[in-house]
């Protein structure tokens, strides 16, 4: 989606538009006035000059324009796609997955979370990863596992995140070796074979427009892991303090240990059975 500085006001794109045309028609007279040296016919000849640069102008603009809805919309349906596997259950993810990749492949589906493609057994895992964490060696041995467990050729997974070196190099190492497919490949997948409707597009740029609620920003800021990131802060701030005495250094460091104790008080609550 575009950001709000990215487009024109009305009047800009009409001026535009405007000195646009305005320089064609007279690029077109200045043409016929250079070969003929004449000022009626060459106004004449130059209109119509200008006229058919305007119906190719139009033309060109029309098919950029179907370009872009079509790369956009391919690229929403590919996030919705992805935001809807990663809350799915295991099961339908998969089966969903399998689904799109025998589409794509014209391969045969042989079961929800199988295949046959190429003349073997596929089998279909889809790893349901958040955005920014990626598929690991473990997955790998699990669907490794699986596939054997399930007596088909060939294992293959499909991340809603990204893949791991150490997942690379896992798939790599077993026998038969592991394809693995990435959450990139798997948006353009579901983009090309959905693209987004004016719905969905509305729904999710009202999405984007408000990704957090207070309610996680909170869970997220007050978290456990983040307890000794706030304490390691308020250190650093009170030995800057020190060193260059400063009222905001202080009331930086006062904050962070405020935060450190507002999360450890989360944490003790959070886990209270009691």
């Amino acid at each position: 989606m575009n950001a709000p500085f990215d487009t024109k006001n009305a009047v800009a794109s009409a001026l535009d538009h405007a000195a646009v045309r305005i320089f064609t028609f007279a690029a077109c007279v200045a043409y016929f006035f250079a070969l003929w040296n004449s000022g009626m016919p060459s106004i004449i000849a130059g209109s119509a000059l200008f006229v058919l640069v305007l119906l190719c102008i139009g033309l060109i603009e029309r098919r950029t324009l179907s370009a872009r809805d079509r790369i956009l919309r391919e690229r929403a349906g590919g996030m919705i796609a992805i935001s809807e596997l990663i809350e799915m259950p295991t099961g339908r993810a998969s089966a969903a997955v399998c689904a799109l990749l025998c589409d794509t492949l014209d391969a045969e589906r042989i079961s929800d979370c199988a295949m046959r493609y190429g003349g073997e057994t596929w089998l279909v895992r889809c790893a349901q990863c958040m955005q920014g964490s990626s598929v690991g060696e473990g997955d790998v041995l699990a669907a490794h596992r699986a596939r054997i467990e399930a007596g088909l050729d060939k294992c293959v997974i499909v991340s809603t995140g990204g893949v791991s070196p150490a997942a690379t190099r896992a798939g790599e190492w077993m026998e038969p070796p592991v394809r693995l497919i990435d959450g990139h490949q798997l948006a353009r997948i579901a983009g090309r074979i959905h693209p987004a409707t004016d719905a969905e597009m509305a729904r999710h740029a009202k999405r984007q427009r408000s990704p957090f609620s207070w309610a996680r920003i909170r869970a997220l800021a007050l978290s456990p892991v983040k307890l000794r990131r706030h304490l390691l802060c308020a250190f650093l701030l009170m030995v800057l303090y020190i060193v260059w005495p400063s009222l905001l250094v202080l009331i930086s460091c006062l904050m962070s240990y405020a935060l450190a104790l507002l999360c450890a008080r989360e944490n003790r609550r959070r886990f209270d059975l009691s």
